[in-house]
């Protein structure tokens, strides 16, 4: 494990190019993403406190940092202290990709937990870009400044050029579906409220004593 340790980062840029060579180009794509792994014990040197994905409350924790390529290929791997947020380990990547591989023209693919203000102005700076999704938030600010319309979400797939980027807007019939029966489940449930308490009030009226 020591010397595996010592040898990490000359292993993966020799599996890098051989990947590089059998695919017959740089990536164009990579794909990035963390989680986490609790364990037992004390003597870990990343070993922290933080977010845990497992549920696992009082136990110690380091995050995982993977980047592979478009296909799914490992490319690189790192280990964080377990309190590390998501988004501060993609400064980490942009320098393996562009240090250790040379990459000079890429698009890092990430959620939008991952992909934040920092991260894209790093990828940027180094000529890199970005394909990640937009919070609530963003979206719904960018329906009341009118860059995008409600109409945009009727169709199964659109694209909108707003501040030299590409909004991709893409209907999801799945949750389209999901969230037509939440609604439907709520009204509902609803109208029971209504229906009941309109019952209660008539049988109150009912036997009310009237007598002077």
């Amino acid at each position: 494990m020591d010397w595996l340790a010592s040898q990490q980062e000359r292993i993966e840029r020799e599996l890098y190019q051989a990947y590089v060579k059998a695919q017959g180009q740089p990536p164009v794509l990579v794909l990035y993403d963390v989680t986490s792994s609790y364990f037992e014990g004390e003597c870990n040197a990343l070993g922290q406190y933080g977010y845990n994905r497992d549920g696992k409350r009082g136990k110690q924790q380091i995050v995982i940092g993977l980047l592979t390529a478009e296909d799914g290929e490992p490319l690189a791997i790192r280990v964080f202290e377990g309190n590390t947020a998501d988004p501060t380990t993609v400064a980490s990547q942009i320098t393996i990709l562009k240090e250790q591989f040379g990459i000079a023209e890429v698009a890092m693919v990430g959620d939008r937990g991952m992909i934040k203000a920092k991260g894209k102005a790093a990828l940027s700076a180094q000529g890199f870009r970005y394909i990640t999704a937009l919070t609530d938030a963003q979206v719904r600010t960018f329906l009341k400044e009118g860059v995008l319309q409600t109409d945009l979400f009727d169709v199964p797939l659109c694209e909108v050029e707003h501040d030299d980027k590409r909004l991709i807007v893409r209907r999801n019939e799945t949750v389209r579906v999901r969230e037509e029966r939440r609604r439907e489940d709520k009204w509902a449930q609803l109208q029971a409220k209504i229906a009941d308490r309109n019952a209660f009030e008539v049988g109150s009226v009912a036997g009310e004593d009237r007598r002077p």
